[in-house]
């Protein structure tokens, strides 16, 4: 079993990467620039690694398709990348997706495509640390009709 610890350290180095990859190139290549340029990067890393993994996608035991992932870090980190105007919802909910196919603990979707490199940090609901339910604003202000502030509710 991976600690988080060690997954978190993992996920650090990937993100780093990623800038260092979009530091040198800048946005507006085509992925397959980019992961090329990672393939060199995570070498260098010496993060072990495995590019372009097919994976096989069933439905009621009967295969539907398959689909490609751009990397599969240490066997438990999946990264996506892309080079496009934005991230939009979709994406994060294909990583959730690739996710349950690997097995695998945490997803890294990066974006490429924009002066400033966006990545976002994606996991299973299950793997979230809890919500934390204690905020500084008691729900009895709205119940009296004033804010905690004294000011009356509109």
């Amino acid at each position: 079993m991976v600690l988080m610890k060690d997954t978190n350290e993992m996920v650090y180095k990937i993100i780093g990467s990623c800038m260092e990859v979009h530091r040198t190139l800048g946005p507006g290549y085509p992925v397959e620039f980019y992961r090329k340029a990672l393939e060199v990067e995570f070498s260098q890393k010496a993060l072990p690694f495995q590019a372009m993994q097919l994976l096989q996608v069933t439905y009621k035991d009967t295969l539907v398709g398959s689909v490609e992932i751009d990397f599969v870090v240490s066997e438990h980190v999946v990264v996506v990348i892309r080079s496009e105007d934005s991230l939009k919802e979709h994406e994060v909910q294909q990583v959730l997706r690739f996710l349950s196919l690997t097995g695998s603990s945490i997803g890294v979707l990066v974006n490429f495509g924009l002066a400033k490199i966006q990545y976002k940090r994606v996991m299973p609901s299950s793997l979230q640390r809890p919500v934390r339910k204690d905020t500084y604003r008691s729900a009895a202000f709205r119940d009296i009709g004033k804010t905690r502030e004294g000011n009356p509710v509109i």
